[in-house]
């Protein structure tokens, strides 16, 4: 899937959330980044380069910044999720998908009632849902589609049943074999 890009909302703003300078890859000709690994001009606390950043800096916002219909508290460092849009390539699906990479506590944040609800929402609506799970500095993190059917008949009956397969899901990504993330491209890797 590509990132999507468009407006931002308005009353949103990124504060001091810097996940997106640690969570996603970033793999372009003219800057690399390791995922999991905080960008190097992003260690004092902001970026350091920010004026001059590379475009696709420039032009990255997770998901919370470009659709309402995530919640207004669920800012990256917030909320534990940094959701990504993305334009879905599944034929089952709406257009637009969008991954949720938990980046805080994993257990913790599926267990929410508003991740739950988010999820059955998305699920009923046909979105392709992905939940994704870093497996550390430079290695390819773990993603798995939530639009199956034990997810999709435990959202039809409850919060409870949902949290259930959810956690089944994060077992999975858990033990889900690690390798390293392969890079296309090299010279300006800005990974620390």
């Amino acid at each position: 899937m590509s990132q999507v890009e468009g407006p931002l909302i308005a009353d949103r703003a990124c504060g001091e959330c810097q996940e997106c300078c640690i969570a996603p890859a970033i793999n372009k000709p003219e800057v690399q980044k390791q995922p999991g690994s905080p960008c190097v001009h992003s260690l004092q606390g902001g970026c350091n380069i920010y004026e001059n950043r590379p475009d696709p800096c420039r032009t990255f916002f997770c998901g919370w910044r470009r659709s309402p219909d995530f919640p207004d508290d669920w800012r990256p460092d917030r909320s534990g999720v940094m959701a990504i849009l993305e334009i879905n390539e599944l034929p089952q699906f709406q257009p637009l998908g969008a991954a949720l990479n938990l980046v805080g506590n994993p257990l913790k944040t599926i267990r929410r009632p508003d991740f739950l609800d988010f999820v059955a929402k998305s699920l009923r609506n046909n979105i392709a849902l992905y939940l994704m799970l870093s497996a550390g500095p430079g290695m390819q993190s773990a993603r798995l589609l939530l639009n199956v059917p034990p997810l999709q008949q435990a959202a039809a009956k409850s919060r409870a049943e949902m949290k259930t397969v959810l956690e089944e899901i994060l077992k999975i990504l858990v033990a889900h074999p690690t390798k390293p993330y392969v890079m296309r491209h090299d010279g300006h890797d800005v990974s620390s």
